[in-house]
């Protein structure tokens, strides 16, 4: 099934970070050059945000074994027309 996001996302580094609300729950996607990353379900739009941001530098550090420089808290955009989504 396609639907559009509603929600938000950010770049942190080479990973694109959503957070996509879905009736009370907040889903979290990281997406990255060959990666797709599913976090936990949560139940608000700032946890759900630093949940994004903690698999993010986790990814990077411990997976990819990456020093990259610590960046700033990211500004969050509403997720535009153009992203979709595909459930099952």
């Amino acid at each position: 099934m396609f639907r559009s996001m509603s929600g938000s996302k950010t770049q942190y580094h080479y990973l694109t970070l959503f957070v996509i609300s879905e009736f009370n729950e907040w889903r979290v996607l990281l997406q990255g050059p060959e990666t797709v990353i599913q976090g936990t379900r949560q139940f608000s739009e700032e946890s759900a945000r630093r949940h994004a941001l903690d698999i993010a530098r986790t990814y990077i550090h411990e997976q990819r074994h990456e020093e990259l420089p610590d960046v700033p808290t990211p500004e969050w955009a509403p997720c535009s027309g153009d992203n979709w989504l595909v459930w099952r």
